[in-house]
């Protein structure tokens, strides 16, 4: 293993133009910076011929991940890190070598944020469109993936589990389930309507979160995407849904059309609407393991946030840590049995 570490090392530093390696030795991640997919990762101390030393991280990434890094990594790692990984074939996870953005995750007051975010984003999504074909090792975001996947078992089978096993929930959350289920059930719809039309299907991420989330750095004056472990090829919208609203996606939109995409803003406006639910659904089974054992006023907020997205298809704040106003105001409507009705 040590071996393999050092070799693939120096293919990063070479794909960075580092010089030949010394040696290796563990370095310091925290928790936070490991993330919390379960995937091995680390952070490893280089030392070069030269004396000059740097960081790099260590992944046991799948294979998905570990082409489409390479995918970036080929197109000139403009907004996310280089990488290098022995193993371009094998679907069980292996090793890949990634540069070390450090962890500085957020960009300093007054830096107009998300249209540079906005602009890299569609860089990416523009490079990699309408490229399935060539990409046979990236998952097809299909009608099964949608509806016997996603809006089930990553998602509203979650909530249903835990309403047939704690009496509690089930008092509390019990009377959602239906609406979660018809709603879930036509944002499924939409995406495979989506994925036939075929106009939007590119290289998506998949887990951008929201501004405050971890997987979008501040790095050299530029955002930069990190953990595809989610990527599919899917509509882009989907990568929209979490982080911007609608007067920041127009900056995206505006980028998308500069990168040579033809759309009509109308036809964006409408399916970036249908796709809005998504970051209810994927974040859905993290919220109710946040929930815990309740009650719901100090461990709901996050489930609450979730509910209200899948049922109206509406938030006012992209941030996961949102405002206490717009907390109280969840609560009273849970409370009150018009979380499901749009403000």
């Amino acid at each position: 293993m040590e071996h393999n570490m050092i070799i693939i090392a120096q293919g990063l530093a070479e794909e960075l133009q580092r010089g030949k390696i010394r040696h290796l030795e563990q370095g310091y991640m925290t928790d936070a910076e490991r993330g919390w997919s379960g995937a091995d990762v680390r952070r490893i101390e280089v030392t070069y011929e030269n004396g000059q030393k740097e960081s790099v991280i260590y992944k046991e990434a799948a294979l998905k991940e570990r082409m489409a890094m390479k995918t970036l990594t080929d197109q000139g790692h403009q907004n996310t890190p280089a990488t290098f990984s022995l193993d371009l074939e094998t679907d069980e996870p292996r090793w890949m070598a990634i540069e070390d953005l450090g962890s500085v995750k957020f960009p300093p007051p007054g830096v107009d944020w998300s249209p540079r975010v906005a602009e890299a984003l569609a860089r990416i999504h523009a490079l990699n469109m309408h490229r399935g074909s060539e990409m046979l090792w990236l998952p097809h975001a299909d009608r099964h993936y949608w509806e016997n996947y996603l809006v089930t078992q990553v998602s509203v089978d979650h909530f249903q589990t835990l309403i047939e096993q704690n009496p509690e929930f089930y008092k509390e959350f019990g009377a959602y389930l239906p609406l979660l289920r018809e709603k879930a059930n036509a944002f499924a719809r939409d995406m495979v309507a989506l994925y036939d039309e075929k106009e939007s299907l590119t290289l998506t991420h998949g887990d951008l979160q929201s501004v405050d989330g971890s997987h979008i750095h501040y790095y050299k004056g530029k955002p930069y995407f990190i953990d595809f472990g989610w990527c599919y090829y899917a509509p882009f919208y989907i990568d929209l849904a979490s982080y911007f609203n609608l007067e920041d996606a127009k900056i995206y939109y505006k980028e998308l059309i500069a990168n040579g995409i033809s759309l009509s803003y109308d036809d964006f406006y409408e399916r970036l609407r249908a796709a809005f639910r998504y970051s209810g659904l994927i974040y859905l089974y993290p919220s109710i393991r946040q929930w815990s054992l309740g009650p719901t006023e100090l461990t709901g907020k996050r489930l609450l946030h979730m509910l209200k997205i899948i049922l109206t298809g509406e938030f006012p704040e992209r941030r996961i840590d949102y405002s206490s106003k717009l907390f109280s105001e969840l609560l009273n409507e849970h409370k009150n049995g018009t979380l499901h009705k749009l403000n």
